[in-house]
């Protein structure tokens, strides 16, 4: 018994076993356990085609230490045989001539390969059977211990165990597979996104050129400015491990650089920044830098022009538990909450704002201050 008890533990320490390396371990799984039991030969069958049908995974001889493949055996030609083993029991023969299971194994099996005992154990995996391992003795006279029955039915144990990790490693290959190819995928749209987004903001350029009024070419232009913002997105998102998710603090210090250089004539504006890494996913990234280009672009445009002495822009991105939360201030003249002034684009901020689940607060005492907290997962 101990030397049952050795065989086991060692082949449960197998690295082929931990790998799904299947072929592998059943060499090891057959060699040893032939050893172990004495015994002549060892073979492991699989069900194929519906149980109908049993595949030789590996067939081991000890006389010579060879490894094969036994040709397949059907369901057709072995009713009796396949209605035993389907009752998931162990099958014991200690004189496997005249056992009435193996009569239809007689002549193409048993007595060409010599055999003259012989046990086949069920392989199980997640409750249904799998298949056989089958322990052989050859010209030799044998009668099956209960040791040797535990014996084998813990090695069947082990190679169905390795039986579900080589499944598992085959799940993970191709989950990771699918994986990889989403990314790409997902990257090629993005990138082509924001290649279409630089042709329309080239056309509007075009399109601008050819306006004859600023009223006109000013709404162009806002427009332009809101398609570039989410340029800017699909910029950082092409650009990105994480290609559905962008960093809202970097998205937030670039937007500001550009219309710094749009508006400020030399950038002379102060800004002061107090941004923490937060990232967002695609579904929020979008509204809210639309909401945060609406906000930013207002600033430069009314509050911190040339009528501003000392034009000065704090940005604040925090995040408490799960709520972000961006305030964003400028020192200009501020305006009149109640007023229908056009530009101001307060109702495209709200209306962003319920997309994101977000609440919106106004401060116009001092400047303009405006704050926007929103969940993020």
């Amino acid at each position: 018994m101990q030397n049952y008890l050795e065989t086991i533990e060692e082949l449960a320490k197998s690295a082929n076993l931990r790998k799904g390396e299947i072929i592998k371990f059943t060499q090891e799984v057959l060699a040893n356990s032939s050893k172990a039991l004495n015994c002549d030969r060892c073979n492991v069958w699989l069900f194929e085609n519906n149980q109908t049908e049993l595949v030789s995974l590996l067939s081991y001889k000890k006389v010579n230490h060879l490894f094969s493949n036994e040709n397949s055996l059907h369901k057709e030609q072995l009713p009796k045989y396949f209605k035993f083993l389907k009752k998931n029991e162990l099958i014991v023969s200690n004189n496997a001539k005249f056992e009435d299971i193996n009569s239809e194994l007689l002549e193409s099996y048993i007595i060409p390969n010599e055999i003259t005992a012989m046990i086949d154990v069920p392989l199980r995996s997640e409750g249904e059977m799998i298949g056989v391992i089958c322990f052989e003795f050859v010209k030799t006279e044998h009668s099956w211990s209960n040791d040797e029955k535990k014996f084998t039915q813990s090695i069947a144990q082990l190679m169905s165990l390795a039986l579900e990790t080589k499944k598992k490693r085959e799940y993970r290959i191709e989950l990771e597979k699918i994986i990889s190819q989403k990314e790409v995928l997902i990257s090629e749209i993005n990138h082509r996104v924001k290649n279409n987004m630089a042709i329309i903001i080239s056309l509007m350029n075009l399109q601008k050129q050819k306006m004859k009024d600023s009223y006109h070419s000013g709404l162009l232009e806002d427009i332009k400015g809101k398609v570039y913002s989410m340029s800017m997105i699909q910029e950082q998102l092409h650009g990105n491990d994480n290609p559905d998710r962008i960093n809202l603090g970097e998205y937030l210090e670039a937007l500001i650089g550009k219309l710094n250089r749009s508006y400020s004539q030399g950038g002379s504006v102060q800004i002061d920044f107090e941004i923490e890494e937060i990232v967002i996913d695609v579904s929020k990234a979008i509204p809210c830098g639309l909401i945060a280009n609406e906000i930013l672009t207002n600033s430069f445009k009314y509050a911190l022009n040339n009528q501003n002495s000392f034009p000065k822009l704090s940005v604040s991105l925090k995040k408490t538990d799960n709520i972000a939360v961006l305030v964003i201030h400028d020192n200009g003249p501020g305006f009149d909450l109640n007023s229908s002034k056009k530009g101001m684009g307060l109702e495209l901020i709200n209306d962003l704002s319920r997309q994101i689940d977000a609440s919106v607060t106004f401060n116009v005492e001092e400047g303009v201050l405006i704050k926007l907290r929103f969940p993020i997962s």
